[in-house]
């Protein structure tokens, strides 16, 4: 299972958009991957692909990986989403009630 985050720029919309999707499918990259690539041709300008098996994310600026984020690294909303930061550890860390 993967969460594939896509974020559109502010200027564009008004306001930062953030769409969420949910991949589960043995196919999962190859889906991935061409959804990204409909994703940035229609205006989107980061995307998080967040694994959480493995707890990692990949960022993308275009349709191949930017980056891969592990749980010592912070994750951004860069110039999207201006301020945001959330250490990766903090998104997989389990909840205690």
């Amino acid at each position: 299972m993967f969460l594939v985050s896509l974020l559109y720029d502010s200027k564009r919309y008004g306001l930062p958009v953030l769409e969420d999707e949910v991949v589960r499918s043995p196919n999962a990259f190859e889906e991935i991957h061409e959804k990204l690539v409909e994703y940035f041709a229609s205006g989107c300008r980061l995307a998080w692909v967040i694994n959480p098996d493995e707890q990692s994310i990949l960022v993308y600026r275009q349709p191949q990986p930017d980056r891969l984020l592990k749980v010592t690294d912070t994750l951004s909303g860069e110039e999207v989403i201006p301020g945001f930061e959330l250490p990766v550890a903090e998104l997989f860390a389990e909840l205690d009630f």
